[in-house]
Order: C-alpha cells, then sequence, then structure tokens
C-alpha cells in the first residue's frame, strides 16, 4: 500500500570518506509493512515541493520542553524526571537497597540531542541521591517521540561509576565497589476507573485485569528448562530466582507461566494507552505493575528476593515503549519489530566491509559457520544449557567449549565469552552477507551486553583498567561469583600456570564488532565504546601521564634495556610486544579512525607499526613457530594487512605505507616459506585441542591478503593459503569440537579474504618495498633519549593529587 508513495526520512550521517562525503548515514522513518511482507525502499531527494511534510514541532524554553507530533501533545520539565503526555503524568522512580524512594539530581537537565522530520530525542543525566544526598548511581536516560505517531520510546541507563576494588585481582561480586538497590521503574497515572486488560503472550488472548490495590506480572526466571542453574547467584553463592517462569498475582488472578513478553492496555477517560518493556522475560527480573491509580513498568522490580547488585564499572541500559490514543493491538509490532535489509552488492560495491563479495555460492567453510544458527547446538541454544538470560547475562554466549575437558554428566561450567575473538563482528558480517535476521539478532543482544556490562565503565582505576574489556571467563574453570569478570576468589588458581588475578588487558580487546553495530543500527553507546576502548588501549601502552607512573615505566621498560646495553648486549630497537595484544592495539585505533577521521589514531598507528616491526627483523629470534607462546602474532600480522587496506583507500603510498608494505612482505614470505599447522607438534600446547584448527585459518587469510600486495609470490601464496584453508575446513568437519562457540567465532572473524583469490578487489596490487630503515637495533642515543623523555613527560605533568590518586588505586588493589 505504500509502493510510489513518499515517506519522510530523517538522515544522520555516522562516517565519512576521506573526502568528506557520507560514507555511512543512519536513516530513521516510519513504515508500515504486513507480517512476513517487504517494501523496497529508495533513497531521493527532498527538494521535490509536494514532499510529505512533518508535522512534528518541538518548543523549548528554560523551564520546558514542548512537543507536539500531530498524534499526541507532551510536556517535558526540564530539571527532573516527570514528564506529561496526553495528560498522563510519568515518573522514574529509583529505591535504595531499604527500599527507600532516592532523589533525582540532574547534571544536565532534558535537551534535544537530535531532531529531524521523523522524530526527536531528548537527553538527561544525572545522579540518585540517597536520603542523606550521597550520591547511590548514575543514570543516563532518552525519550524519542516520533512525527504524527502516537509512540513514545523511553531508554533508561542505570550505572555505577565507581571503581571495584578488586582485591588481588579478583572481581567476585560483593565488591565493596558495588552498590544495591531494591527497584527501578517508571510510574504513569491513570483514572480509577480505568479498564485494563493484559497479553501476556503474542500467542494468548488478552485478559481483563479488574484494578485493586495491587496487581502484578511478575517474570522471575527465563522459564527454561535450566531456569535456576548457577548463572544466577549472588555474593554468597544464593541462588537468586525464587521460581520458574512468571506469575500473575492480584486480587481476583493468580496464575503463573515460563515466558511472557505482555502488552498491558488501558482504557479510562483520559485516553487509551499502551505500554511494552522490551525482553522482557529475557532481562529478568522483570514485572509490570497495576494499582488503582498508576501503572509502572518495572525494569529492576522490587519482588525480587534479593537486592540488585552493580559492580563497581557496571551499568545497565533498557527500553520500553508507550503508545497513546492506540487500540490493544498498537505495540503488537514492537514484538516482531522491522529490520531494514541493503542487498549484499551494496555492501560489496561500496567497499562496507572489508573483503567481502556478494552472490557466493556456499563453501566448506560456509556450512561450518552455519551451525551457529541450524545446528544441534546452534548459538541460540547455547544460551539454553546456562540459562545465559537475566538482565547481566542476557545478549552474552555461552563459552562452550570451556566444556572439553569436564566429565561425563557433569554440570557445565558457567563460563562467558565476553566478545572473544569479536563474535560482534562475525555476526554483523553475516547479517551483511545472508540477510537472515538471526544474524542481526545476535549482533544486537551483544554488543548491548558488551557496552553494558563486558567493558569497565570507570575512571576510578588504574588506568590500564579504566574502560577496558573484562577478558573471557578463566579458561576450563567455573565462573561462579565472577560474573563476566574472569577472576574468581572460589578458584585455587588460574588455567594460566602462575597466574590467578588480573583486569582488563591488551590481548583481550574487540573493537570492530561494536564498530559496525554502530554503522547497522545507529547506537551511539557502540560509538563511545570503540572510542573507549581506544582511549583505554592507548593508556594501557603509553600512559596517562605522571611522574609516578613513568618512574615505574623506567624500571620495567628502559633500566633492563640499560643494563643489558652495559654489558655490550644487542637490543632491539622495537618497543611493542610482537603479539596480539599490540595487534588488538593497532586494530582499535584504526577503528577510532574510521568511525571519528581524527588523524591521531592513524599517526599513532603509524607509529606503533614503526617500533614493532622491520623489514630486517631477524624471524629466527623471533621464534614464532613456538606455538604456545608466540601464535597471536598472527593478530598482529591481520591488523597491519588492515592497516595497508586503509592507506590504500586513502591513496597514500607514502613513506609509512611502504615501511609497513616491507615489513608485511617479509614476514608473509616467511609464514609461506616455513609455518605449520599447530597439531603438527601438539607436544609443545597446552591445550592440543581443535580450536588450534580453528586459528589456522588465520594464516591462509593472511596469505590471501598478501597477494595483492606481493604480486612477485602470488601463485605461492594462493597454493598455501588453499592448501590450509582446506586442512582447516576438513578437520573440523570431522571433530566433535567443530560446534564449540570459540571455533565457530574464529572462522567468522577472519572470514572473507579467501573470495579474491582469482582477482584483485579495490586494493593496488604492489610489489615488495626496499627497506627504509637499518636494522632495528636500539643505540645509545635512543635509548638516552627515551629515559630523558620519560622524565621529562612525568615532571610537566605531575599534579600531587593525580600522583596520590595513582599510587591509591595501585594500593587498593
Amino acid at each position: 500500500k505504500l509502493e510510489g508513495t513518499r515517506i519522510p526520512a530523517q538522515i544522520s550521517p555516522l562516517a565519512y570518506w576521506p573526502d568528506g562525503s557520507c560514507r555511512w548515514v543512519k536513516v530513521l522513518l516510519l513504515a508500515d509493512v504486513e507480517a512476513n511482507g517487504t517494501l523496497m525502499l529508495h533513497l531521493t531527494s527532498n527538494s521535490d515541493s509536494n514532499a510529505v511534510k512533518p508535522t512534528l514541532s518541538v518548543r523549548t524554553s528554560q523551564q520546558q520542553i514542548s512537543i507536539d507530533t500531530g498524534k499526541l501533545t507532551a510536556i517535558i520539565d526540564r530539571q527532573n524526571l516527570r514528564w506529561n503526555v496526553q495528560q498522563r503524568s510519568s515518573q522514574i522512580k529509583f529505591f535504595d537497597a531499604d527500599s527507600t524512594p532516592c532523589k533525582e539530581r540532574l547534571k544536565q537537565g532534558w535537551s534535544v540531542i537530535e531532531q529531524g522530520t521523523t522524530g526527536v530525542t531528548l537527553f538527561c543525566e544525572g545522579e540518585w541521591l540517597r536520603q542523606d544526598e550521597s550520591v547511590l548511581a548514575h543514570f543516563q536516560n532518552k525519550i524519542r517521540f516520533y512525527n504524527d505517531s502516537a509512540l513514545v520510546e523511553l531508554e533508561t541507563t542505570l550505572h555505577n561509576p565507581q571503581r571495584a576494588i578488586h582485591p588481588g585481582g579478583l572481581w567476585d561480586l560483593g565488591d565493596s565497589g558495588s552498590i544495591h538497590f531494591s527497584a527501578l521503574q517508571v510510574e504513569t497515572d491513570i483514572d480509577p476507573e480505568a479498564l485494563a486488560q493484559l497479553q501476556i503472550t503474542a500467542d494468548e488472548e488478552a485478559v481483563a485485569l479488574p484494578l485493586s490495590d495491587s496487581t502484578y506480572l511478575y517474570q522471575d526466571s527465563s522459564g527454561g528448562d535450566n531456569w535456576n542453574c548457577n548463572n544466577h547467584i549472588n555474593a554468597d553463592g544464593q541462588p537468586i530466582p525464587q521460581f520458574q517462569g512468571y506469575r500473575l498475582v492480584g486480587e481476583h488472578e493468580d496464575r503463573s507461566g515460563l515466558r511472557a513478553d505482555p502488552i498491558l492496555s488501558l482504557t479510562d477517560s483520559i485516553s487509551p494507552l499502551q505500554v511494552y518493556l522490551k525482553h522482557f522475560w529475557q532481562n529478568f527480573p522483570s514485572a509490570l505493575n497495576l494499582s488503582r491509580n498508576t501503572i509502572s513498568v518495572d525494569f529492576f522490580p522490587k519482588y525480587c528476593q534479593f537486592p540488585y547488585e552493580l559492580q563497581g564499572g557496571e551499568r545497565k541500559s533498557q527500553t520500553c515503549y508507550f503508545h497513546y490514543n492506540g487500540d490493544a493491538n498498537s505495540l503488537d509490532w514492537v514484538r516482531f519489530p522491522l529490520r531494514a535489509l541493503i542487498p549484499p552488492q551494496h555492501y560489496e560495491a561500496s567497499a562496507a566491509f572489508p573483503w567481502f563479495k556478494a552472490d557466493q555460492q556456499p563453501e566448506h567453510i560456509d556450512r561450518l559457520i552455519r551451525a551457529g544458527l541450524e545446528g544441534n547446538s546452534n548459538f541460540f541454544h547455547k544460551r539454553e544449557v546456562i540459562d545465559e538470560y537475566g538482565w547481566r547475562n542476557f545478549g552474552d554466549i555461552f563459552a562452550d567449549h570451556e566444556t572439553l575437558y569436564q566429565s561425563e554428566g557433569e554440570a557445565p561450567f558457567i563460563s562467558h565469552y565476553n566478545n572473544q575473538y569479536d563474535a560482534i563482528y562475525g555476526f554483523a558480517r553475516q547479517f551483511a552477507a545472508s540477510g537472515d535476521t538471526r544474524w542481526f539478532d545476535l549482533m544486537d543482544d551483544l554488543a548491548r551486553h558488551v557496552s553494558d556490562i563486558d567493558i569497565y565503565h570507570t575512571t576510578e582505576d588504574r588506568s590500564e583498567y579504566n574502560n577496558g574489556l573484562f577478558w573471557h571467563t578463566d579458561h576450563y574453570l567455573d565462573a561462579k561469583t565472577a560474573s563476566h569478570r574472569t577472576y574468581t576468589k572460589h578458584n585455587d588458581t588460574s588455567s594460566t600456570p602462575g597466574q590467578t588475578g588480573g583486569g582488563p588487558a591488551a590481548e583481550h580487546c574487540y573493537s570492530t564488532g561494536l564498530l559496525y553495530h554502530y554503522f547497522l543500527t545507529g547506537n551511539s553507546d557502540s560509538k563511545q565504546a570503540v572510542l573507549d576502548l581506544a582511549t583505554w588501549m592507548q593508556s594501557l601502552h603509553e600512559g596517562s601521564g605522571g611522574l609516578l607512573e613513568q618512574i615505574l615505566a623506567l624500571k620495567k621498560q628502559e633500566l633492563p634495556k640499560l643494563k643489558a646495553k652495559l654489558k655490550g648486549e644487542q637490543i632491539s630497537a622495537h618497543d611493542y610486544l610482537f603479539n596480539r595484544g599490540t595487534g588488538n592495539y593497532i586494530n582499535a585505533l584504526l577503528d577510532a579512525w574510521l568511525i571519528s577521521a581524527d588523524r591521531k589514531w592513524l599517526e599513532q598507528v603509524e607509529s606503533i607499526i614503526r617500533r614493532t616491526i622491520n623489514s630486517e627483523d631477524d624471524l629466527e629470534q623471533r621464534n614464532l613457530l613456538n606455538a604456545e607462546l608466540h601464535w597471536s602474532y598472527l593478530v598482529l600480522m591481520a591488523s597491519i594487512a588492515k592497516y595497508l587496506g586503509i592507506k590504500h583507500e586513502l591513496k597514500e603510498t607514502d613513506a609509512d605505507y611502504r615501511y609497513a608494505l616491507s615489513s608485511f612482505v617479509t614476514y608473509t614470505r616467511w609464514m609461506c616459506q616455513n609455518e605449520k599447522m599447530f597439531l603438527q607438534n601438539p607436544e609443545q600446547l597446552e591445550f592440543p585441542n581443535d580450536t588450534w584448527t580453528a586459528q589456522d585459518i588465520r594464516k591462509a587469510m593472511l596469505l590471501f591478503q598478501a597477494m595483492h600486495f606481493d604480486k612477485e609470490w602470488r601463485e605461492r601464496y594462493k597454493e598455501k593459503a588453499n592448501q590450509w584453508l582446506n586442512y582447516v575446513c576438513e578437520k573440523l568437519s570431522s571433530s566433535p569440537e567443530q560446534h564449540y562457540a570459540r571455533i565457530l567465532i574464529i572462522l567468522m572473524q577472519n572470514y572473507g579474504p579467501q573470495h579474491f583469490a582469482e582477482d584483485a578487489p579495490h586494493l593496488v596490487v604492489a610489489t615488495k618495498a626496499k627497506s627504509h630503515s637499518s636494522p632495528p637495533l636500539l643505540t645509545w642515543r635512543t635509548l638516552l633519549f627515551r629515559i630523558s623523555a620519560r622524565l621529562i613527560r612525568g615532571l610537566i605533568s605531575f599534579r600531587p593529587k593525580k600522583e596520590k590518586a595513582w599510587l591509591k588505586a595501585r594500593m587498593d588493589a
């Protein structure tokens, strides 16, 4: 019915090409599509005078913001968390651990952050205060209104910005940096004579609810078979859920079920109203409350048997919808939202993804990856095994590969994946190539989980931890009360010998999936996460300044080199480790460049490459064939290849490009001649399993890329890469481990370059460049310069308060 109709669209640039033109844009529009139907949309100019004119109007004063969408009117008081829509008053409320109401204090009153022909978004942030005026938690809220629509969308984020104390590098629940609270809800006034009905799931008929002192629908657990597993325990190890599924409780109601996805509808003398809380059962506990005078959407209901614990640096974002002036079915669409699909051919033509080719016939590797959706242990099924649900868990992946060495019949370890090897990116790429929206759902759920729970949102801890990404939970051990934070006091030792604690670290940083989540959804939290991770990696490697920090760096890094030089030893000039930590650092900076176009990120990458790798390196001394210790140099090589691709895109074949190219080709030629499959020497591996087989795919994909940088060796690369790719696929096809999350995600992360074995993509084919550098040995002049530079930087940035905070952050832990 919309064919040939002009639909107003709101366009917001997300990223730019080097020439300043739009690279990615967010297109916001309103459209109706029949169930299981499709609608083809084409972007056109808005210069046509006959185009549909928006009815939305926004008026702002010091005290309030007034909205008229054409279907509703709203007034938002700029200095508190109360607003009025269609003469109904709504308010966000928060309660401390003793169920005492907290008072809000807005740091930034409500303001318009986005406005266009389709809608307007308002934003505020502030603090929740206890009765004694002390700060308990921080919050951010967004309200969205849409043109010619009665829909209102509320997104709320609760945040604990304090650091965790993590004694001994252990991060268990119950940490003194946590906060505790009993409820968070948005309450809306209603007429005492209202008629209410509740549809608990899409498959059920709505039931009438008589108003009483209190009627509520409460989801206490996921309702799944493993609802009461050890994934849901508090700091004392006690199970949090009380019963399986949900209960509807009221004066005349008492019923139960498994998984509620409810819509509450009201009709009264004011106006009709429908209410929906997104991911109601998945983010349990959740509730909808109905009394004689109010309804409330409970993001964190008061019915949970224990106060909620929000760990230091942890946050949680949730979304609910209100629809005014409609019928009981007005919010049905939210359960099954529309998905915008861009043809894969356009992704290829626009070089939106690197090494992306559309219209490919399924290959061996594709059949392996497809098990992530359709096998007996697909990613959705994995959630059920350890009940990866609840407000802290939903979206994350069960790390089922960690059960490999468990005894038969033993309950699986509670093990969280925390985006290792960038599952978000793998899901995003598979969605773009296939258009299968299940990949989109996996991407979106995981990205939102990672940006809330897995990233350490604080500035009060060590600079090398702040805003960092927590590791996946400990290998082959149960997470217990560490939740998603790796190390627990309840395990006597780590799976890594000699390591019983730690924190966010360079070898676990994955930002590219968050970059593409931002590009594919416009979600600003993912954009900020990319920039935060890049800044964290920079602080981790370079330090944040300060005299004590520089003195410690001198002791750890420069003093050993000074002693070696005094003994007459030859020391490498390289500053950075030749491993995935440095590779992840480069990759995070490149993602920050792609999202911001700030040249500083690219310049830092070029500095790192020059101080990490050289075409004159003695590769035998690198000991790269020691797989257990040095396998991850492959991640570093992939990041350098990504840099070379970006420089081609910029048409910059300057000295930095030639230096990186020369070094890259030196190493890929060595790989082609010397690398072996990891399991050829299983005795050197601590856990010789088929994760190593999956990791071999990195070698194949690097050589497929090298074909386009090194014309002289093109055929050698092609032969070896195909040999390795076939080996990986054939071995995994007969492996009982092929369905494990880590194996599937490694395959997805490295997917793509094999499609360009026959023809070059947008990259320019180049031959090996000559070295533009002397052999990389550390000279006395360079060493003394580095020592002086550190001391000068420390003195310039010296501030007593900053030095005290730096020292305290290390003494506390």
